[in-house]
């Protein structure tokens, strides 16, 4: 998620002075946070934002500095949401989600009994830094919560997560906090954030270069956390994800996507950046509810006042006043997806 869109992305983030400002400038050009420009750079807020209203020159900008590649179609494209933003929410999806709006509720519940853990983390750090911190710009702290709570309630033989940064940190933060016994494994070229140390096992590769077997050996109870490119195109990582490995996950494996918005679609201001991965997502489900368990759809919870409430309590004890979108999608196969029209990958015993 690009924070520039968000309105924390004017948080101050401490220390350094001006050679501080000018090491948080470079970082933001190299990782794209919009938190670290505006924080290094406030007065930038107003010329950023007119920049995201104008999708061809926000490109080539973003294209000076090798954070955009250029691709052409053959054919005229219009990406207008077609679902929220004064729009009905899609109704299919709505209603899936709608039915275990209980058990959200209660998963919220029972992630607050964490709190004073979770206190201890503070709102601001460094991008460079093994620590998580709150306002980091990219994991939204309901996702950030999620995240946590998850690992410490199903205590995982094996964390898996293909696109890393702050949620690794938060990761390694359950598993120390928590004592877990948790294997931490990285699937990611080139991580926004200096992660190699808190993990296990590490692969600087794309998901679509990286060797799939290892989700063979995921079990139930363990957890794959998917925030790779949004795109899906011939053999990119969301296409991998989506039609190699999901398949191959055996029933109870936890799974979170990261930029769902459902049920609404992908916001206005997103438009010049053509995601298409939550259509993927949204299409499983409303082909084969019955496969999925929906555990936590946080785009969801954040859209409804009374889910958006309970964890408010945790938010008001951190002094987190203002956030951006969240938008992890938790979700873990409820029956072996080779027993119907999606065929099981050929596993590696």
């Amino acid at each position: 998620m690009t924070a520039t869109d968000l309105p924390s992305a004017a948080s101050p983030v401490t220390g350094g002075g001006l050679r501080g400002g000018i090491r948080r400038l470079r970082s933001a050009v190299r990782t794209a946070s919009g938190v670290e420009v505006l924080s290094a750079l406030p007065f930038l807020a107003g010329p950023l934002a007119r920049l995201e209203r104008r999708p061809l020159l926000h490109g080539l900008v973003l294209s000076a500095f090798g954070l955009r590649r250029p691709i052409f179609v053959d054919f005229p494209v219009s990406p207008e949401p077609r679902f929220g933003y004064g729009r009905p929410d899609h109704p299919g999806i709505s209603e899936l989600l709608d039915r275990r709006r209980d058990a959200y509720a209660d998963t919220l519940r029972r992630f607050l009994g964490h709190a004073d853990r979770l206190a201890a983390v503070p709102l601001h750090g460094d991008l460079d830094s093994g620590e998580p911190y709150w306002r980091n710009g990219w994991l939204p702290p309901l996702d950030a919560l999620a995240l946590y709570g998850f690992l410490v309630e199903h205590e995982p033989a094996r964390y898996v997560e293909i696109g890393s940064g702050n949620s690794t940190k938060f990761a390694r933060r359950a598993v120390r906090d928590h004592g877990l016994r948790t294997r931490i494994t990285s699937i990611d070229p080139a991580p926004r954030a200096s992660v190699d140390v808190l993990c296990d096992d590490v692969v600087r590769a794309p998901l679509e270069r990286a060797d799939l077997s290892l989700f063979d050996e995921l079990d139930a109870g363990d957890v794959v956390f998917f925030d790779g490119s949004h795109r899906s195109f011939m053999g990119s990582d969301v296409t991998v994800f989506f039609f190699e490995v999901l398949p191959r996950l055996r029933p109870g494996v936890l799974v979170q996507v990261h930029d769902i918005m459902l049920p609404r679609d992908y916001p206005p201001q997103w438009r010049h950046r053509h995601y298409n991965e939550q259509y993927l997502l949204a299409a499983f489900l409303l082909a084969a509810p019955e496969r999925w368990e929906i555990e936590l759809p946080n785009a969801f919870v954040a859209g409804d006042p009374e889910l958006r409430e309970v964890a408010a309590p945790l938010w008001r004890r951190l002094g987190l006043t203002e956030h951006f979108l969240p938008a992890s999608f938790w979700l873990r196969p409820r029956a072996d997806l080779g027993s119907g029209p999606v065929a099981t990958m050929p596993r590696t015993e």
